[in-house]
């Protein structure tokens, strides 16, 4: 198998090391990563400004990957990987990120977004995440969860599979739980200072009951969440088709 590794934190990420060391047991290795952290930017492209890529040999030994880094964002690293290089990818997995993809948090991740990536160009993809500067857990674990995952037959092109390894304060996982999408709104604060504004702010608690992602993140279970491109709401659309007869 060819495994595309990509991520948001940037090339030479603890994270994506992690995570070639974990994915080297499970076939041939590209990396194609940001040259520079990228972390929520979501899932734009580059579009206005030139792409500069860096082939950088031996940056992780024993692994066996060819890796280059570009100057762009996830989402273009994974159409590098495959329109530019044209790489023989079968499986993409993007991470490991420093700090959780959970919930509505999702919507800025630039790790969800490589992953995403992977996914409108036909090929199954895997993201993977911690708790911030807590990769403890994950180093411990990511092998069995990883070869859980590629030898259940559950890889599909039309989702992606969203790991989150639980908060820090457990030392062991309470196993897998699949999960649904839970809610994490970043409540933004904004500072002014010297003129210029700042983004800060932390996360909201949500409605997380049982079951869902960020449930599982604080209860000590790794949750395993599909996740679709496709967002059109179906029985949203039933609504709409009641009450707009026009728009039929």
């Amino acid at each position: 198998m060819n495994i595309l590794l990509v991520n948001d934190d940037g090339v030479e990420a603890r994270g994506l090391a992690l995570l070639a060391r974990v994915m080297r047991e499970h076939g041939e290795l590209y990396v194609v990563a940001p040259h520079s952290q990228q972390s929520a930017i979501g899932h734009g492209i580059t579009i206005h400004d030139p792409i500069r890529v860096h082939e950088r040999e031996g940056l992780f030994p024993g692994s066996g990957a060819r890796v280059w880094s570009l100057e762009a964002k996830p989402a273009d690293c994974v159409k590098f990987a495959l329109f530019a290089l044209d790489l023989p990818v079968d499986l993409v997995v993007s991470g490991v990120n420093d700090g959780p993809n959970m919930g509505t948090d999702i919507v800025y991740s630039g790790t969800l977004a490589g992953a995403s990536e992977a996914v409108i160009c036909g090929k199954p993809a895997i993201a993977v995440s911690t708790d911030f500067g807590y990769f403890d857990l994950a180093e411990r674990e990511l092998a069995g969860v990883m070869s859980t995952l590629l030898a259940s037959g559950i890889l599909s092109k039309d989702n992606v599979l969203n790991v989150n390894f639980p908060r820090r304060g457990f030392e062991a996982s309470l196993g897998m739980k699949v999960c649904d999408m839970g809610d994490r709104p970043f409540l933004h604060e904004f500072v002014e200072i010297d003129g210029v504004y700042w983004a800060k702010g932390t996360w909201g608690e949500g409605n997380n009951p049982p079951g869902t992602d960020v449930w599982a993140y604080k209860n000590g279970y790794v949750s395993v969440t599909p996740i679709q491109v496709n967002r059109t709401n179906y029985e949203y659309m039933k609504v709409l088709r009641e009450r707009l007869p026009a728009a039929e």
